[in-house]
């Protein structure tokens, strides 16, 4: 009983954390495509502007007089931040209508009549949101909208009755009129949905493009947006996946190791059945069969609940800084798709597990010859070198393969276990003389019988996958996370302050604004030496949402060093400045297959032609982004305003001090905070952890299931003797020194398999750094961590003994009786 507990516990570890991460990914993209829903309803098109500054609303009347057009539904969108009565704010996506969409649009906008959605001066938020700043129906909250704060009124919140799953969306509504008035943009709107006549939508779509391209904004279907997050969020989900996909290896080998220790249990029942029952091959199968299905369910229930508590209580669902650009949610969807995944997973682990180690039950002695153990020492090794080989050819010409090649790097750990175990035996043979104890002799002798050899090399397993797994995922996060903290150090080391609209939405300083003073104002400030307009926003180009980069052509580094992928810093630096140029990421510049000095088209409000200077990374934004300066910027979206300023102070002055002088000058009511280089990159910083958070908590969650599965490992292995315990304390042996040979044999065990793991899980760790780097665009920095080696083969070694040494001690105090010697 309790070896088939912690055989189910294997498999259930495996599942939940499929389950619960799987839940996670699937909650972010399902927000944006129920929230994409709710608003376009019954639409199929749209026209959307390139730029925040949107595009004329006369433009609106042209596309409802176009043939075949049954109506044409206007949109203004925005980030902003709404404040509550005492200070507290949140980030939302703003969202302008009028009154059509309440017959046309979708389930978003149904609960408001036509009269409300065009006479309201107020604002609607879903109710999570309206509790999160502290508001209630009909009370007066702030609206801040780049640098301006307006007074607005909260007058309606929206519960799950009125939206659905979309109550956890971070957005606000209000009528376009009043949206256009508070966010100073009247005249002007940032979408069309349109809805064609019955059997026109070719004509409808002709029509569109045609107005498109006069016009410079985009056609596409009206449900877009879900496509732009597929993509944008698919590198965090890939490098979830792949840390998943090691998680669920380590499963599968708890699992698998712990029905190892249950094999001899399983043999004697069928040599039993056998004999007293006449079962023939066929009811044996049938046996083992049953058996697998038992606990695979049992396991694949335990898995799903427990997975269901993770996905609530560790993996939510953190939109991270996707949410700079899409309005994404942190409500929690449940697919039948996931739960399948998971069962099927967990079923195929009992199923292997129980039938793998026994397959000679399903084929007759005649048909397969026994092989010599010379044979299996040679295929043994012939495995272990092809499997390396595999992996090495993985990590060097398709690391995005990394999946296979960490599976075959467990098959070589695998294979280098039993030469490792029986070199370690030897050299403890060697050792008796000095320790000349009755407890290592005792341990010697479990070691080498054959009887304990494959209990005791699923011990070593369990210790190796389990190590391997923590040191290789937690080399690439740190990998990960030191490229990423480079990448934020390197953009926001440009100036010692920095000026932008508050909130975590404009953390990547895109959103544009005014201030009446101009920089002309906070350049005659004591302390301020310079001040240089930065500029950026998010650009649509094909199924990417580019982050734009626009430093000032006098910036003293406007391209990141340490992102440059192809090309020269140098040139193209001295190429930003020029104007004309543009550093694109790597993973975009493939994708319209373009190259160093080749020119193409941006699709801009206003499409100009631009230079490749140099490739780089994606900066940490998943889509991609494209580097410009500030004039060339400037020209391309026809807007002058900037989105951030840089502030350079005078030498010797603390930028700390100079920072409370501008944020005075901008006075108390801006929008505008002033933060230091550093105070700016922490920010950073924890947003790129938020946005790795669940790569934490994969980690974490291998990290305790391994300690515990070793620990279950070991019980079991020690519950199993205690009739042999019972034996030899009838032949004097007493009980310290039991307890002492049941830590030596531990210790061992572990440091035989720990060791190996940790080693192993080393040239995991550069082989999953190479493929976050491939599959997700990322700057991932490419060290050796051998200190996370070292530290979780101690982790795992002490901690797996501590918890095993008590159930030892009382293990060896059964009382002395006659008993078969046999482990």
């Amino acid at each position: 009983m309790v070896q088939d507990l912690f055989a189910i516990a294997g498999i259930a570890v495996g599942v939940a954390l499929l389950f619960a991460s799987q839940v996670a990914s699937t909650s972010l993209s399902r927000s944006v495509q129920q929230l994409s829903s709710q608003i376009v309803g019954s639409t199929q098109y749209q026209l959307d502007a390139r730029g925040p500054a949107g595009v004329n609303e006369d433009l609106l009347g042209e596309v409802s007089r176009l043939s075949g057009v049954r109506v044409a539904l206007p949109v203004l969108e925005q980030q902003a931040n709404v404040i509550g009565p005492d200070g507290r704010q949140q980030s939302i996506d703003l969202i302008g209508t009028n009154p059509q969409f309440a017959r046309f649009g979708g389930p978003l906008l149904r609960r408001f009549s036509a009269a409300q959605l065009a006479a309201q001066r107020a604002i609607a938020l879903p109710n999570p949101i309206a509790n999160a700043i502290g508001a209630g129906t009909l009370e007066t909250i702030k609206l801040q909208v780049g640098a301006q704060v307006i007074t607005t009124l909260l007058g309606a919140t929206l519960d799950e009755g009125d939206i659905g799953g979309l109550v956890h969306s971070p957005v606000a509504i209000a009528p376009v009129r009043y949206a256009q008035q508070i966010t100073g943009m009247t005249g002007r709107i940032t979408r069309i949905f349109v809805k064609a006549q019955p059997g026109r939508d070719s004509e409808v779509l002709t029509g569109l493009r045609h107005l498109a391209a006069l016009k410079s904004v985009n056609v596409e279907p009206a449900d877009f947006d879900s496509k732009l997050f597929a993509v944008a969020s698919l590198p965090e989900n890939q490098s979830e996946t792949l840390f998943s996909a090691i998680s669920a290896i380590v499963g599968f080998m708890f699992a698998l190791n712990a029905m190892l220790i249950t094999v001899p249990r399983r043999r004697r029942l069928l040599a039993l059945v056998r004999l007293q029952g006449g079962a023939n091959r066929r009811q044996a199968r049938q046996i083992l069969l049953f058996e697998a299905v038992i606990l695979g369910v049992l396991a694949c229930l335990a898995g799903l609940a427990l997975g269901d508590l993770l996905s609530i209580a560790v993996f939510h669902a953190t939109p991270g800084y996707l949410s700079f650009a899409f309005p994404v949610g942190n409500g929690r969807i449940v697919d039948l798709q996931s739960v399948v995944i998971s069962i099927a997973a967990g079923m195929a682990a009992a199923l292997v597990g129980v039938l793998w180690p026994l397959r000679d039950v399903f084929t007759r002695p005649r048909e397969h010859g026994s092989l010599s153990r010379r044979s299996w020492i040679i295929g043994r090794i012939a495995a272990g070198v092809i499997g390396l080989a595999v992996t090495t050819i993985i990590l060097v010409a398709r690391p995005q393969d990394s999946k296979l090649g960490n599976l075959t790097l467990v098959i070589a750990l695998l294979c280098a276990l039993p030469f490792l175990f029986n070199g370690v035996v030897a050299v403890f043979a060697k050792l008796q003389p000095v320790l000349n104890r009755p407890s290592p002799r005792l341990t010697l002798t479990q070691l080498r019988s054959p009887l304990t050899r494959i209990r005791s090399l699923a011990i070593v397993a369990t210790g190796a996958v389990a190590v391997f797994g923590v040191v290789s995922i937690q080399g690439a996060q740190q990998n990960l996370q030191r490229g990423l903290d480079a990448s934020a150090h390197d953009i926001d080391s440009s100036a010692d302050l920095w000026v932008t609209p508050r909130g975590e939405s404009n953390a990547f300083a895109t959103t544009p604004f005014t201030y009446p003073g101009g920089t002309r104002a906070l350049a005659r400030l004591a302390g301020v030496r310079n001040i240089r307009v930065y500029r950026g926003s998010f650009l649509t180009w094909g199924d990417r949402r580019l982050w734009i980069l626009a430093p000032p052509g006098t910036s003293p580094q406007p391209v990141p060093p340490s992102e440059i992928v192809a090309g020269s810093l140098a040139v193209a630096s001295a190429r930003l400045r020029e104007g004309g140029w543009a550093v694109i990421s790597q993973a975009l510049a493939a994708e319209h297959h373009l190259h160093v000095g080749q020119r193409f088209m941006l699709p801009a409000p206003a499409s100009t032609s631009f230079r490749v200077a140099a490739l780089s990374t994606n900066l940490g934004w998943p889509p991609g982004s494209i580097i410009i300066n500030s004039q060339d910027y400037a020209r391309a979206w026809l807007s002058s305003d900037p989105s951030a300023y840089e502030i350079q102070t005078k030498p010797g002055v603390p930028p700390a001090s100079v920072r409370r002088v501008v944020q005075a000058a901008l006075g108390p009511q801006t929008g505008l905070v002033v933060e230091t280089a550093s105070e700016r990159e922490n920010r950073h910083d924890a947003l790129a952890r938020q946005g790795l958070l669940r790569l934490t908590q994969i980690r974490l969650l291998v990290l305790i299931a391994a300690m515990l599965a070793i620990a279950g490992a070991l019980g079991s292995l020690f519950w199993q003797r205690r009739g042999f315990v019972a034996f030899i304390r009838c032949q004097g042996f007493r009980k310290p020194g039991l307890w002492r040979w049941l830590l030596w044999e531990s210790s061992l065990l572990l440091g035989i398999g720990c060791c190996a793991g940790a080693a192993f899980g080393v040239y995991g760790q550069l082989l999953l750094s190479h493929a976050l780097a491939s599959v997700t665009g990322f700057p991932i920095s490419f060290d050796i961590e051998a200190l996370v080696a070292l530290s979780t083969f101690a982790l795992v070694s002490v901690a797996a003994v501590a918890v095993v040494a008590v159930p030892g001690y009382l293990i060896v105090r059964v009382p002395p009786k006659a008993a078969s010697p046999a482990s």
